[in-house]
Formats: structure tokens, C-alpha cells, sequence
């Protein structure tokens, strides 16, 4: 049944974000009030706030107004918001599942939860581009387990139901699925009773998270990288002299190998060839050590004056002749080949963004990406320019993906920003592009990087966090 499946449609809460104790929390405070003391959520997972509300209340044999159950639905709503905003319970890998599978598949979300709720989780993964449709229980006529809003998805996704996958934690979002004509797959972990429940409801198969869903549905037939597309830039003409390197940075020593090796291991397979930007003192020493390494597979263009990344990548620009490009940052050693993939298949995937920026959560950020209510990134701080910066914000990864020609334009057009330059550095910034490329086209933001492939190497310390993350992972592949 699964070979059939074109889209992919989940549902949010106990699939995506652990939510169950949140609600539960939730709904225990608000029908207090009623004197109800011996709430069950499990009972009503996958069901509208109001009509749990309803239900319980008329199980009870109270009568209760409209008015007054609304009201409870509303502060049972925001107490659960403001908890999974405070503790955001995202299921442990199911961003890099999202960015994985919709290098394959469409997907939607389909959730009985609010929009408000929804936008949070999209907000907070930065995962709203990856959906082709997003239906909240406000969205439908009829609440799981009635079929409408998976009926919905799927006509949205352009597929017939029959060809739809849908992801379930709920023996109501089973049932609705199912009755949709869908093939739903249910998320409980072993152990669980509800497992059986979910089988029994219809689920073709239980799985103990949605980190099992890449290897069930594309497994040996993921996409592949088609490096006859791909040229990688890479910005390279800073020095180690913070290091007490006396070389071009890109050569300096990491766990027994210089950066430039770790750098090769994951493009030299994805990319066909690869384009550095180095400085006048650097270039005849990293083009001996490229000759050597790679030879006909580069080219080096020399950056005269160390005037900001968005110069330095517009010259490499110039020699891409690829659709697409791969940029990354000279001293982001920790990268796996995986995370690189995985953003590579994504972009030349069916959304056909025209930026793909994997980015991430850190506090104290350098850079950081604001986003208004509905999860759209409309502007960009950095710490470097003396902007003002939240203690927790969205940073990027040192990677990106674009369109050759958007990344062309797009540079174009921010050098006519008064954003281009930076207000203390005064040197031309790449990084303002991509709230350009949000406003003019489609870029994807998905969350697939771990925090330790991310630190660039600016000091002996950070040498050091970064050679043992790189033995870990060595270790960890053995």
C-alpha cells in the first residue's frame, strides 16, 4: 500500500511536538473550574478544545452555556500555547524528517489543534514553506474522527486520498483517515496500549516516532545530489593570524587535517566543481594545495580587498555556470556530508525553491532571523553591525543553497538597500539577501544542521569544541 503513496499529510500534536502533557495540563485547569478532578486526556486526543469541553461537561450531566464553554476553550487554548511556547516539545528529529521527505513528497498538516497553535509550531521550526497546505480545526465543519479534513488535505495536495499517507498519533485521526480513503500510518512509542488501538482503528502499521518514516517510505530510493548542477562557492580569503597560523585560514590543521579536506569530504561528491575566493597573500598557497588535491575541478578568484562576504560571493558568482549553487563558509569544518544532502535534495526537489537556508536555535545569537506572527522571516539582525539582539535567536549554518540566477538578482538588488553595508563594519553584507529572497520568491528554511556542525573556527577554542565533535561523529560512524 505504502508504494502507492504521492503526499504526505501529518497531523501536529503527539506526531510532530510531544503536546500530550501540555493539554492535558491545559484541560485539568480549565474543567477544574467545573469541579472535574478525573480528567483523561488519552481519551480525547485528536478532538476540537470545544466539543472535549462539551463532552466531558455533558458526561457529567452539567448544563452549561454556550458562552461559558467558549470561554473555557479560549483559556484552555492559551495556557497550552503559552506552555508548548515556554518548553517547545518538538519531537526529537522530526525537522530533519519534514526537510528529508519533502525532497520526495508534498506535504500538508492537518491538525485539530487552533492556527494559532499551528503558527507557533510553525514559527518555531521555521518548517512553514515545507507544507504545501496547512488545515486547523478552525479550517473545517467537522472535527476527527469525520473525514473532512483529510479529504480537504489531499485536494489540496492535488492527489486523490488513496494516494495520500497520513501520519497519526489518535484513534480519531486513524478513523478520519481511513474513512478519507487514506493509508495512515500510526506514531506511539513501544510499549504504549494505545498501539493496539491505533492498529485496530485501521492504522496499516505503528511506528514508535516519525523518525522511522524516511527509511519506510524512500529508504535505498532517496533522491540523489546531481552534481552536474551544483558549482560550490566558497568564501576563503580570511588569515589564521587569530589561530597564530602565519597561512591562508582554509589550510589550518583540524583534528590532524587541514580545513580544506573537511570542506572536500562533503562537496567533492555533490558539486562539479568549486569555486574559492581567496585573498592576495592566500592564493598561491591554497591553489598549490588545490592542484594537488583536485585538480580541474576548481577555479580561484581573487578578492583584492577585504570588503564583506556579499562581495566575495558575488565575484565567485561569476564564474558559476551551473543552475545551482552551493555556498559555504571557509572555516565550517563540522558540516556532515548528511546535513548537506539532505538541504542539496531538498532544494532541487518538487517545492523548486529558489534559496534553500538551513538554519537553527542558539542563544546568544550573531546573526538572527526575525519572523513575524505567521512564521515569514521579514528582517535580519546581526550582533557584528551593533544591532540589538534577543537571548535566544535564528541563526544560519554556515551552508546555503540557491538558484544561481536568484542569488544573481538578489545580490543586484540589495546592493541598492541601505541594508547592504554594514552600519559598523562598513563592509558589503550577504546575508541581507534572504529576506530579499523571502519577499520575491520562495526559500526554504528548514532545520536539518545540528548545533555542533555549525561552529566556525575563529579561535584556538573553537578548534578544539570542533575536533572533538569531528572524532564523535568519526567514532560514531565506526
Amino acid at each position: 500500500m505504502l508504494n502507492q503513496i504521492r503526499g504526505i499529510i501529518f497531523d501536529l500534536d503527539g506526531v510532530l511536538i510531544h503536546s500530550t502533557a501540555c493539554h492535558s495540563a491545559a484541560f485539568e485547569h480549565v474543567l477544574g473550574r467545573f469541579g472535574i478532578d478525573d480528567f483523561e486526556y488519552v481519551h480525547y486526543a485528536g478532538w476540537r478544545t470545544p466539543e472535549v469541553i462539551e463532552d466531558v461537561l455533558r458526561r457529567r450531566g452539567l448544563v452549561v452555556e454556550p458562552e461559558k464553554i467558549a470561554e473555557a476553550a479560549r483559556e484552555k487554548s492559551e495556557l497550552a500555547r503559552d506552555m508548548l511556547d515556554r518548553t517547545k516539545p518538538i519531537a526529537p528529529g522530526s525537522e530533519i524528517v519534514l526537510a528529508t521527505l519533502a525532497a520526495s513528497y508534498p506535504l500538508a498538516l492537518a491538525s485539530s489543534g487552533s492556527r494559532p497553535s499551528i503558527d507557533s509550531f510553525l514559527k518555531n521550526t521555521g518548517s512553514a514553506s515545507l507544507f504545501r497546505s496547512v488545515l486547523s480545526g478552525s479550517d473545517v465543519a467537522h472535527a476527527k474522527p469525520d473525514p473532512e479534513i483529510y479529504r480537504r488535505s489531499a485536494e489540496s495536495l492535488g492527489l486523490a486520498p488513496g494516494e495520500c499517507l497520513v501520519v497519526e498519533d489518535a484513534v480519531a485521526g486513524i478513523v478520519a483517515a481511513c474513512a478519507a480513503g487514506a493509508v495512515a500510518i500510526g506514531v506511539a512509542p513501544e510499549g504504549d496500549p494505545s498501539r493496539e488501538l491505533l492498529r485496530a482503528a485501521g492504522a496499516v502499521q505503528v511506528i514508535a516516532s516519525v523518525c522511522e518514516l524516511p527509511g519506510i517510505l524512500v529508504g535505498e530510493g532517496m533522491p540523489k545530489v546531481n552534481p552536474s548542477q551544483w558549482t560550490a562557492v566558497i568564501p576563503a580569503a580570511g588569515r589564521g593570524s587569530r589561530l597564530g597560523f602565519h597561512r591562508a585560514k582554509i589550510l589550518y590543521p583540524v583534528a590532524g587535517r587541514p580545513i580544506l579536506d573537511w570542506l572536500l569530504d562533503f562537496l567533492l561528491p555533490n558539486c562539479g566543481s568549486i569555486v574559492f575566493v581567496l585573498s592576495p597573500d592566500g592564493v598561491d598557497d591554497v591553489t598549490a594545495e588545490l592542484t594537488q588535491r583536485i585538480p580541474g575541478r576548481f577555479e580561484v578568484v581573487v578578492q583584492e580587498t577585504p570588503s564583506g562576504m556579499g562581495d566575495a560571493v558575488a565575484l565567485g558568482l561569476d564564474r558559476v555556470r551551473t543552475p545551482q549553487v552551493a555556498l559555504v563558509w571557509g572555516d565550517q569544518v563540522a558540516l556532515r556530508r548528511e546535513s548537506v544532502e539532505t538541504c542539496m535534495r531538498l532544494h532541487q526537489g518538487p517545492l523548486d525553491p529558489q534559496a534553500t537556508v538551513p538554519t537553527m536555535k542558539r542563544a546568544d545569537p550573531y546573526i538572527h532571523f526575525e519572523r513575524d506572527a505567521a512564521g515569514t522571516i521579514v528582517s535580519l539582525l546581526q550582533a557584528r553591525e551593533g544591532d540589538t539582539m534577543p537571548p535566544e535567536g535564528e541563526s544560519d549554518t554556515g551552508f546555503f543553497c540557491f538558484r544561481t540566477d536568484a542569488l544573481r538578482s538578489w545580490i543586484d538588488l540589495m546592493r541598492t538597500s541601505p541594508d547592504a553595508v554594514g552600519n559598523r563594519t562598513r563592509e558589503t553584507n550577504l546575508l541581507p539577501v534572504i529576506p530579499i529572497g523571502v519577499r520575491l520568491g520562495r526559500v526554504l528554511t528548514p532545520r536539518c544542521v545540528r548545533r555542533d556542525e555549525t561552529v566556525g573556527i575563529n579561535s584556538a577554542q573553537d578548534a578544539i569544541a570542533v575536533e572533538n565533535f569531528l572524532r564523535r561523529s568519526h567514532a560514531a560512524e565506526l
